[in-house]
């Protein structure tokens, strides 16, 4: 890169001197201004060297630009420097970028937003901010108002193929549909800068700055920006592999209930829940009938077959509040958090006729007995432990396989009855 010393001064002589002394010294290009001359040409990567302490005009305007580029400078390393906490820190991923994005109006533009790419080419917009929150609403109003004509579509498709930063200097005069024309002229905007977030497989999104009235983007900023990019790009990267990772730590492969290591981390929590509110919380252990006699009689992989469809028919039987695990081999658990026994029984008799009227067996396309389950469940009670309620629909499941199986039997009537 092309280096050049500028000598400024008010006395032309002192200049020259100075000037004489250094080309002794160094290689680099030396420029004497003594007057406004060739104060445009200086770059941030020059060195500057003012001999006067005179007021001079021109010297003057130049030290309040150079000033206010080393504090541009300094803005830009504070920005980065408070990134990499940022994605270094526990914050959740909504929060993470809603913060991006505010951090990023004290350098860039000063109205911002992240949108990533969905399933079929949809993109949504995810996180926005503006030093004028008028302003910002309106645009959102623009954007959204345009979204069926393809908002911006052409431009940030264009910057998904091409997955290189795009930059628009004169929004003035750039081609653009006549409503965000609207937009633009009234609110003065005048530049725009977009980066696309990527990894090396896949473009997840952009990030876009809106400059108004003098601010026009550099490369210093489109620098910062990609920066920026990089690093929201990566948390969301590892955010998708951490919620894979945790999805596939608390999951049965076979049949996608959670798994056992879940199930007592769950009845954990939610007995410590039950016990602190004083709400109900109820717990079915559920067992297939005959499991052995389809595995010795079909084979192993029809075997998994019906456990993967139980899972299914329990999953469809309960709330999306509740929890479905599979416990080890053919037994089930089923959490129902907020419900007493009386409707965890309604639950179990909805189990019995859900399973035995799919007839799994024939739907494979075997002939068989249909398959069927036996339910033993049990209700939490005050001062007792997750392993206690466990125990109790173990007991109550063991009755019900003793007597007729395909029937429910809860805990509390056991002992009733006894």
């Amino acid at each position: 890169m092309a280096h050049t010393i500028f000598i400024l001064g008010t006395d032309p002589q002192q200049c020259k001197e100075l000037r004489e002394i250094l080309q002794e010294r160094v290689s680099d290009d030396i420029v004497t201004a003594h007057t406004e001359n060739n104060l445009s040409n200086i770059k941030e990567s020059d060195t500057v060297i003012i001999t006067s302490e005179e007021k001079n005009p021109g010297i003057l305007l130049l030290y309040r630009r150079l000033l206010h580029k080393l504090e541009e400078q300094v803005h830009r390393a504070e920005l980065l420097s408070d990134l990499i906490r940022l994605f270094s820190s526990s914050v959740q991923m909504d929060e993470l970028l809603d913060r991006v994005v505010s951090k990023s109006t004290d350098v860039l533009g000063d109205t911002a937003f992240i949108v990533l790419s969905g399933d079929e080419g949809q993109i949504r917009l995810e996180s926005t901010f503006s030093k004028d929150p008028g302003r910002l609403v309106k645009m959102l109003i623009s954007l959204v108002n345009l979204r069926s004509q393809g908002v911006g579509g052409d431009l940030l498709s264009e910057l998904f193929t091409r997955r290189q930063p795009l930059v628009i200097s004169n929004l003035q005069q750039a081609n653009i549909p006549a409503e965000l024309r609207s937009f633009v002229d009234k609110h003065s905007l005048v530049s725009l800068l977009a980066v696309p977030i990527q990894t090396k497989d896949i473009v997840l999104g952009a990030f876009v700055s809106l400059g108004a009235e003098t601010r026009i983007f550099n490369d210093d900023d489109v620098a910062t920006a990609s920066a920026l990019a990089d690093f929201t790009a990566i948390a969301l990267e590892n955010a998708g592999l951490f919620a894979e990772l945790q999805r596939t730590a608390i999951t049965d492969p076979l049949t996608g209930a959670y798994n056992t290591r879940f199930f007592h981390e769950v009845l954990g929590r939610e007995t410590a829940r039950a016990e602190r509110y004083t709400t109900p919380l109820s717990l079915l252990m559920i067992d297939i009938d005959s499991f052995k006699v389809v595995n010795d009689t079909f084979g192993h992989v029809v075997g998994n077959k019906v456990l993967s469809q139980i899972a299914v028919l329990l999953k469809q039987s309960v709330r999306n509040t509740d929890f479905v695990f599979r416990c080890g081999g053919d037994e089930f658990g089923v959490a129902l958090p907020g419900t007493n026994l009386e409707g965890a029984m309604h639950v179990a008799e909805k189990i019995l006729h859900k399973v035995e009227s799919a007839d799994i067996l024939t739907s494979l396309g075997y002939t068989a007995a249909p398959v069927t389950v036996s339910i033993g469940l049990s209700e939490y009670h005050r001062g007792s432990h997750f392993e206690t309620l466990v125990a109790e629909a173990d007991q109550a499941l063991y009755a019900s396989k003793r007597s007729s199986k395909n029937c429910a039997r809860a805990f509390q009537s056991l002992n009733h009855s006894a």
